[in-house]
C-alpha cells in the first residue's frame, strides 16, 4: 500500500479544526462568490490578505498549502494567459488574482476541516444523499486506483519488464491500454467487495459519523470576520472606500 497525501492530514493540527464546518463552508462560499464579481484589483487583494492572514494562523504547514495550491496553478495561469490574449494585461492580472484568491480560500476550507465532517456539513446544508455518497466515494476511489496503479507497475518491475519507457515507443502505449483496462477492472472488484463490506456493517445509503454539529460563539466570531471583510472589499469594489496602490 502506497502512502497518500490527503488534502485533510493536517487538519486535526489545525487552530481552525475545532469550527463548525457549516459555518465555515457558508463563509467560505460566500466570501468565493463575492471575490468572483470583484472587478477592482484594490478589493481583490483586500480579500487575498485576509485569506492568507488565515493561512498563516491556521497553522497548516505552508509547504503542503503550496503543494495544492500549485496543482490549480496551471489552470489559472492558462485563464490569466487566455485573458492576456485578448483582453490585455490589466484583465489578465485582475483574473489571476480573483481566481488564486478564491483558490486559496477553498484550500483552506478543506485543509482544515477533515474530508467526512465536510461530507456532513454538505448534509446538513440538504446536499441530496445520493450526491454526498457520490463525493465520498469519487475521493475515496482516487486512492484506491493510484494503489492499484502501483501494484501493477511493481509486478511488471519484479517480472523483469524494461520496454515503453517513453511515448516515442509503441509499446509504452500497449502498456498504458492494458494498465487503464487493468485498473478498471480491479477497481470493479474491490468496489464491490467495499459495497457488500458496507451493506454488512448497516450501511443504508446515508453518512453518519460521531459527534453533532454545533456552533458556538467562536463560530459567530468567524463568520464576523468574514462578514466584515466581504464587506470592506465591497467598499472599495464600488468606490465607497477610496484605497489606492
Amino acid at each position: 500500500m502506497s502512502h497518500h497525501t490527503e488534502i485533510d492530514q493536517y487538519a486535526k493540527g489545525s487552530t481552525l479544526f475545532g469550527f463548525d464546518p457549516r459555518v465555515k463552508l457558508i463563509c467560505t462560499i460566500v466570501f468565493v462568490v463575492a471575490v468572483a464579481m470583484f472587478r477592482q484589483i484594490e478589493a481583490i487583494i483586500v480579500a487575498g490578505i485576509f485569506v492568507l492572514g488565515l493561512v498563516l494562523a491556521s497553522r497548516i504547514p505552508l509547504k503542503h498549502f503550496a503543494i495544492n495550491y500549485a496543482m490549480a496553478l496551471v489552470f489559472i495561469a492558462f485563464a490569466a494567459f487566455t485573458m492576456l490574449i485578448t483582453s490585455g494585461p490589466e484583465n489578465a492580472l485582475l483574473i489571476f488574482l480573483r481566481i488564486s484568491v478564491s483558490v486559496m480560500a477553498l484550500l483552506l476550507l478543506v485543509t482544515t476541516t477533515p474530508f467526512f465532517k465536510m461530507i456532513k456539513a454538505f448534509r446538513a446544508l440538504h446536499m441530496p444523499k445520493l450526491l454526498a455518497n457520490m463525493i465520498m466515494f469519487t475521493y475515496r476511489f482516487i486512492f484506491l486506483l493510484i494503489d492499484e496503479m502501483e501494484r501493477m507497475r511493481l509486478a511488471r518491475k519484479a517480472r523483469g519488464y524494461s520496454r515503453g519507457k517513453n511515448l516515442l515507443d509503441k509499446k509504452a502505449f500497449e502498456t498504458i491500454s492494458a494498465t487503464i483496462g487493468m485498473v478498471f477492472v480491479r477497481s470493479n472488484i474491490r468496489a464491490n467487495n467495499i459495497y457488500d463490506a458496507l451493506l454488512s456493517r448497516g450501511y443504508t445509503g446515508e453518512i453518519k459519523s460521531f459527534g453533532k454539529l454545533k456552533a458556538g460563539p467562536r463560530d459567530a466570531i468567524l463568520a464576523l470576520a468574514f462578514g466584515l471583510v466581504t464587506l470592506i472589499s465591497i467598499m472599495v469594489e464600488m468606490g465607497v472606500v477610496q484605497w489606492t496602490i
